[in-house]
């Protein structure tokens, strides 16, 4: 177990790794791999010891249920064939790929093992790969199928890792296996729609934004929970609670709430991705010493090998995908072929793998035949993959010319632009406790906000570009009394004025650059002096 001492460790130096990344301006689990390497080598003799039936509840159900946070059902059916292709399909094919390359490879292990480690390194983790297509302003197309691939893909992989190390130590068939991955899917499927249309009707019986996002913190858990029990899915069960509840249930969410559900997730997705890259280098120095046995060279032999297969898999599933007819268009909404084999090309070598795979690895019992040789070429893959084609993922998009400077900085507009109406709501919120405010007005302000935002999100689904003077809602002041137009008008201007001061600190912390900062500001400027007194 980690003690208190150990935990505040981890988080100082999770807060310190991320405080540099964002200095270097790189993603940050690109850096935190690295500093698991690095805790790894030191020859500490502190050792925390985890408990793998923990692992996979503490990490799984809340990373799986951030990423459907970012990816809904319509958006999944609007690039269904491409999504499906990268997240049944090629995770499929690089897990079979790479159990019969590692049976071939290690004599001795059985194919429920070799299996295992496949279904561990086959899905990519989108976190890195969509925090650098969307701060290089790459088409939202593909940023939107990068995300709903990291959600698809870890429902197909964990699924089929639960069946495989399952069926460890047991004699199975081909037959045995189907009816297990069937019954996990049904079975896990039923029980988080089911979870899902609890959680939608508990929410309306309260308003209060801390108690809503308190029972949204359980869903996750409660979804993944009774399926695992059942020996189904309970990767899948967290899926399609997430879907089912921001199809139907997001809406009794109050603005606030959903204000603190994305902070209070970007935290928890942030820091338990932080913990598993450090808590891996506190678990590889034993698993190295444990492999010393083997002969460096074949580790190195075997772990090129699964790297190999990984990568060559994935971008030769790309190519060959595209190459069918009207494959060109999967990935990319130009028919041009010169475009397409670009949008191809970035869409594969973003095929990087994260904290999903090192959960997994880490949730393998401690009986398990091979386990330390399974977690360290699962590292050796994260490894590759996250610091090698995180890395050069952005020379590489702008390399390929996907993303003029322009497409650039009007994305960042609306993304900065998109941030600052969500601050808007909740500062509206704030403003208006009490009744200081005509119902009425407080009401066609809220509207004029919500209606804004729909808009900006629409167009940074269907384009990925826009200036913030397109997105402006109008939010002109409807009829009233004087003493309504008065307040409206009080309101505002208070608000207009704590999006100013948003802006100067997204700024002064980097997370925007001046031009856009100037643009963004501009459009503040145009709201303020159309407002009538």
């Amino acid at each position: 177990m980690i003690s208190l001492a150990d935990g505040i460790g981890l988080l100082i130096g999770i807060v310190v790794i991320a405080t540099v990344a964002d200095r270097l301006r790189i993603a940050y689990p690109i850096l935190l791999v690295i500093a698991g390497i690095a805790v790894a080598l030191l020859p500490l003799q502190h050792r925390v010891q985890l408990q793998p039936d923990l692992v996979l509840l503490v990490f799984l159900p809340p990373l799986i249920y951030d990423a459907s946070l970012d990816t809904t059902a319509r958006e999944i059916r609007t690039h269904l064939r491409p999504i499906l292709l990268l997240a049944v399909g090629l995770v499929l094919a690089t897990m079979v790929a790479v159990a019969v390359a590692f049976h071939a490879l290690v004599g001795g292990v059985s194919w429920a093992e070799a299996f295992a480690l496949g279904a561990i390194v086959s899905p990519p983790d989108s976190v890195a790969a969509t925090q650098i297509a969307g701060k290089l302003g790459l088409p939202r197309r593909l940023v939107t199928i990068l995300g709903g691939e990291g959600l698809m893909n870890d429902a197909t992989a964990l699924t089929a890792y639960q069946v495989a190390v399952a069926a460890v130590g047991t004699t199975f068939t081909l037959v045995d296996v189907a009816g297990r991955f069937v019954f996990a899917v049904v079975v896990g499927v039923a029980i988080g729609i089911a979870v899902g249309w609890i959680g939608a009707r508990m929410l309306r019986f309260t308003e209060t934004p801390v108690i809503e996002n308190t029972m949204l913190l359980i869903l996750p858990f409660a979804a993944y929970l009774p399926a695992d029990k059942l020996d189904a899915s309970g990767v899948l069960a967290v899926v399609a609670a997430g879907l089912y509840f921001g199809r139907y249930g997001s809406g009794s969410l109050t603005a606030a709430a959903r204000v603190q559900q994305r902070e209070i997730w970007d935290l928890i997705v942030f820091l338990l991705t932080g913990m598993s890259f450090l808590l891996v280098g506190l678990e590889l120095r034993p698993i190295l010493d444990h492999l010393v046995n083997r002969e460096s060279g074949s580790l190195a032999i075997e772990s090129l090998t699964v790297v190999g297969v990984v990568i060559v898999v994935r971008m030769a599933w790309m190519f060959a995908t595209t190459a069918l007819p009207g494959g060109q268009r999967l990935f990319g909404a130009s028919p041009d072929s010169t475009r397409s084999w670009r949008e191809t090309t970035v869409v594969g070598w973003a095929g990087m793998r994260g904290a999903v795979s090192l959960a997994a690895s880490l949730a393998l019992p401690q009986s398990f035949p091979d386990r330390d040789l399974l977690v360290f070429l699962t590292f050796a893959v994260i490894v590759a993959t996250l610091v090698g084609q995180g890395l050069t993922l952005p020379p590489l998009i702008r390399r390929l010319g996907l993303v003029s400077r322009h497409e650039q900085d009007t994305v960042l507009v609306a993304e900065a632009r998109r941030r600052l109406t969500v601050m808007a709501l909740s500062h509206l919120d704030d403003l208006t406790q009490g009744d200081r405010y005509p119902r009425e007005v407080v009401d066609r302000l809220r509207i004029g906000y919500e209606s804004q935002l729909a808009r900006i999100d629409r167009r940074l689904a269907l384009t990925g570009s826009g200036t913030a003077a397109a997105e402006e809602a109008e939010r002109g002041d409807g009829p009233g009394t004087g003493e309504h137009r008065r307040a409206e008008h009080d309101l505002r201007r208070q608000i207009i004025e704590a999006e100013r001061t948003e802006l100067d600190r997204l700024l002064a912390r980097r997370k925007i650059t001046q031009p856009v900062a100037d643009e963004v500001r501009a459009a503040l400027d145009v709201d303020e002096t159309t407002m009538r007194p």
